[in-house]
């Protein structure tokens, strides 16, 4: 099953107080609850439209290329829930024209009236410090506490756990070397920025489509390089875009308000086919059709995205 877990920290707090206390008259009714009562915990399954749907279907649904499934656990409820991989929307007019004007206003960049708007966006960005404070790597623990802990949240999150000590301590020397040393996440930085320069010449110069980078919260990355700046989300784009699909790295919109999302590794061949075509109804038919049939592979640009690629498959976005 292709599921992301979200665990949400909660706690359950006891008090009893004894003090004063009667015995209890013959007319009075006592509930009698044990100290390790715990309250039953409810589940429920949603699609991809919010709607309550039973497990089996649910479970058929995280098996469609078209989408992917969450988990969300609350007090006494955990929420199963279908996302889309991908997904065409559609915008009115008016509304583009809010969002260009809203993003000229953030950028350097300027995207004239009716022309797409591609958008790479990022919910989080992190400076140096601050991913190492964040890092899930405790150097007060030793190799082998970090080693169960690891393990740990990687069965939480339906993941591969790591085999053995040595196996994990090989990825804890790399992660060091690649994450904990200043002058490697600089250059990571300035590489990332040349890489991402060289497909925002190419979309906007053979598309004539503007091309933005937007963080929703930036936590002392370097958001201006040689290149480019980035753009910092003041909600609009969120709201509008990432809160009804999670996830959301891509963004393309057109001048009509038909927008296209996605989240995840799309080849540079599906990139050009969306920036080159003016009627999207061919494309639309096949993720129409992915979603009407649940398939594992689906069709058309549902394919095209999630097929298995090798590994050194051209990709921008």
């Amino acid at each position: 099953m292709k599921l992301t877990i979200i665990f949400l920290a909660c706690s359950l707090l006891f008090y009893t107080s004894m003090s004063g206390q009667e015995s209890p008259k013959k007319d009075t009714v006592t509930t009698v609850v044990k100290k390790d009562t715990v309250p039953k915990t409810r589940t429920i399954y949603l699609d991809e439209n919010s709607n309550q749907i039973s497990e089996a279907l649910f479970n058929l649904k995280c098996m469609a290329a078209v989408f992917y499934c969450r988990q969300i656990d609350r007090d006494n409820l955990t929420v199963f829930k279908v996302h889309y991989n991908m997904y065409f929307g559609k915008l009115t007019p008016t509304e583009y024209n809010q969002i260009r004007l809203y993003i000229n206003q953030r950028s350097n960049k300027k995207t004239p009236e009716n022309h797409k708007i591609l958008i790479h966006y990022e919910e989080s960005l992190v400076g140096f410090k601050e991913s190492n404070e964040n890092c899930n790597l405790v150097n007060s623990k030793s190799l082998k506490e970090n080693f169960e802990a690891f393990n740990l949240e990687a069965e939480l999150n339906d993941e591969y756990p790591f085999n053995s000590i040595k196996e994990f301590q090989r990825y804890v020397r790399n992660h060091r070397l690649e994450f904990h040393d200043e002058k490697k996440f600089n250059e990571n930085v300035v590489d990332y920025a040349e890489q991402q320069n060289n497909c925002i010449k190419k979309v906007e110069t053979k598309y004539q489509t503007p091309v933005y980078y937007v963080v929703n919260n930036n936590y002392n990355y370097p958001i201006k390089n040689k290149y480019f700046s980035w753009v910092i989300d003041g909600g609009a784009i969120k709201n509008t875009f990432v809160n009804k699909h999670p996830d959301t790295d891509f963004i393309l919109i057109k001048p009509n308000g038909e927008y296209f999302v996605k989240n995840g590794f799309m080849p540079n061949i599906v990139l050009n086919k969306l920036l080159k075509a003016e009627n999207w109804k061919k494309l639309k038919n096949g993720w129409k059709k992915s979603i009407k049939s649940n398939s594992l592979f689906g069709s058309g640009i549902v394919n095209d995205i999630t097929r298995e690629y090798a590994y050194y498959t051209s990709s921008c976005f």
